[in-house]
């Protein structure tokens, strides 16, 4: 018997519901890097600051620390399908106002911190649902295409969003920055109305079940979530790391490289533009490799490598970072020196990502996962708001060339105790499903 021909459509995104999540996230990610490549050169326009360009962080990234591991919860408890389109539909009416605010010749550094801070409430609780979703609307052998699919779109966006955001600023201004941006987000929410999200069977929490109140069932279901990660020893040891390697990388490339670009080097946006494209470049490439990268070599040496070779490339970066150095090379050769490296950071991202990401899906149960994807965000990032303040302070006294030096050399120390750790090994090679809150190893 002829078997039916697949479209080419289900062939490329696995499913009509994975589709609409793909094609909605792709448009609002890419509304969101115009924006955050607008939203930096604004501040930097403004103030000419380090500091209150990572006080705008700071601002950004504190309800994350705060909050997601009660969004997480959320996540297990609401319709996730609500909570997703709802919060992009949010985000699209604050960038729109702020659109109108500009516009009016009113917008000040208090209200974009309040726009900010509104819209990283609502990517808090976002994300946890998204990701939580992931694993009921695909088949369990098509995971790492998935998530493989969701770097892609990272990476094509990450590519044109600074690319667009530049040419935009050009020609539209702040205004129509903010005014794209907004309508970004009100499209995908129109394109997540019509996914038929997985639903989520309802457990009975650790205080006793359906006839606790709403608050003691949340705070039940947040101590399960606790006590399922703190049970894992390899997570404790990944998360342990991870904290100190958000601390150093986030301000780097959020606040350090912004400010080198722009404040020393004096790169034109659309160089500046340039080099930031060159990371996801490098994010769209590893996405191509890692399927057979992951059937070859096991996953924990995969991490582990990834985050050794980016520390040495921090460290090279470091060279281009003293005066000697970049003072003395043309804006192309500078714009060269910066785009290789970042593009190999890139690719070597994707490495750590996907395979930890996949490993999480395949092995936490669907109603653990809110809570689990909060948990781990939150404790992984809780340090960076504090990390974006103090560098951005500390930039303006210190040469970023003692940055880049200092991130690539713990990258490196981190990344070969990650390699020689038995518990992260542990983890990949004998994985641990739940069921029933029962743990029992496969």
């Amino acid at each position: 018997m002829t078997q039916p021909k697949i479209p080419l459509w289900q062939r490329l995104f696995i499913n009509r519901d994975y589709a609409l999540l793909f094609w909605g996230r792709l448009v609002s990610q890419i509304g969101d890097g115009v924006h955050y490549f607008a939203l930096t050169w604004l501040v930097l326009d403004l103030t000419g600051s380090g500091a209150a360009l990572g006080t705008m962080l700071f601002a950004s990234s504190l309800p994350a620390i705060l909050l997601a591991p009660f969004t997480g919860v959320l996540a297990d408890m609401w319709d996730r399908k609500t909570i997703v389109v709802w919060m992009d539909i949010i985000r699209g009416l604050v960038l729109l106002s702020l659109a109108g605010i500009y516009y009016a010749g009113h917008l000040t550094l208090p209200v974009l911190y309040v726009a900010t801070i509104l819209s990283s409430l609502c990517g808090v609780l976002f994300g946890p649902a998204i990701s939580a979703s992931i694993p009921g609307m695909v088949k369990k052998d098509e995971l790492v295409r998935a998530n493989a699919l969701n770097n892609l779109s990272r990476s094509a966006t990450g590519i044109i969003g600074p690319v667009a955001g530049a040419l935009l600023l050009g020609a539209v201004g702040y205004f129509g920055v903010f005014l794209i941006n907004g309508i970004s987000f009100l499209l995908s929410a129109l394109s997540e109305m019509f996914i038929r999200f997985p639903k989520v069977e309802r457990q009975v929490d650790s205080v006793g079940g359906e006839n606790h109140s709403i608050g003691r069932q949340f705070l039940g279901n947040l101590k399960d979530g606790f006590v399922y990660i703190w049970s894992n020893g390899g997570l404790r040891t990944i998360i342990l790391f991870a904290v100190v390697l958000n601390f150093m990388a986030s301000p780097v490339f959020s606040v350090i490289f912004p400010y080198f670009g722009k404040e020393v080097l004096q790169m034109e946006p659309q160089h500046y533009g340039f080099t930031q494209s060159s990371l996801p470049i490098g994010l769209l490439v590893g996405t191509f490799i890692i399927g057979l990268l992951t059937q070859k070599f096991p996953k924990d040496r995969l991490l582990a490598v990834g985050i050794v070779g980016q520390g040495i490339i921090v460290s090279l970066m470091s060279i281009i970072a003293l005066p000697a150095v970049y003072q003395t090379m043309s804006p192309m050769a500078v714009l060269v020196s910066l785009v290789v490296p970042i593009f190999m950071l890139g690719v070597l991202n994707i490495l750590v990502n996907v395979p930890f990401q996949v490993m999480l899906q395949e092995t936490v149960p669907n109603h653990y996962r809110g809570r689990v994807f909060g948990l781990l965000d939150s404790m992984v990032q809780m340090l960076v708001p504090i990390s974006m303040a103090l560098f951005g302070v500390l930039v303006d006294v210190i040469a970023p060339f003692y940055f880049f030096l200092i991130m690539g050399f713990v990258s490196i120390v981190l990344g070969s105790a990650m390699g020689l750790s038995t518990n992260i090994r542990a983890m990949y090679d004998q994985p641990i499903e739940v069921t029933d809150g029962m743990e029992k190893h496969v």
